[in-house]
């Protein structure tokens, strides 16, 4: 099994709307996935018991880690 570097970023929300209905944020999901391609996954959802939104990017290298997860806690701000 082959290990990649992972990142979790909180935002705090106000509101809690279905993320499938944000469509900003579904075209940053989706245009991070398409970079990621094989080599890594995202996961964005929110808290059970906080008002956070949690972006988790794993991704071949730190650097594409962290940039891939920053940019979608971006859009989610």
């Amino acid at each position: 099994m082959k290990v990649f570097p992972q990142l979790l970023i909180n935002v705090e929300v106000k509101l809690r709307p279905e993320i499938e209905t944000v469509p900003e944020i579904v075209q940053a999901i989706r245009d991070v996935e398409k970079k990621l391609g094989n080599s890594g996954r995202v996961l964005v959802r929110y808290s059970g018991t906080q008002n956070l939104c949690r972006i988790m990017v794993e991704g071949p290298t730190v650097e594409d880690t962290e940039r891939y997860c920053r940019q979608i806690a971006g859009v989610v701000k």
